[in-house]
């Protein structure tokens, strides 16, 4: 069962795209870990993982991936804090 829990502080997070970043752009995600993957027969995937500073830091990672037409395939907060 999900947390619905709302966080507001820091958390680390694993976000997983479809389609591979261009290391031209990685520097836009600064401080989080970038790796590529096969994925499920629909193509490759960018997965990132990193903690970030609250809810805002999040919404910053995801528009910049929306920026750059990388379709968000899940957001996992994997610790707080």
């Amino acid at each position: 069962m999900a947390d619905s829990k709302p966080r507001s502080g820091p958390a680390v997070y694993r976000i997983r795209v479809r389609g591979c970043l261009d290391p031209q752009q990685s520097g836009r995600f600064e401080g989080l870990s970038i790796s590529e993957s096969p994925g499920d027969g629909s193509g490759p995937e960018t997965i990132l993982v990193g903690r970030l500073l609250d809810q805002a830091d999040l919404a910053g990672v995801l528009a910049t991936l929306f920026d750059l037409r990388l379709p968000v395939i899940a957001v996992e907060c994997l610790a707080d804090g």
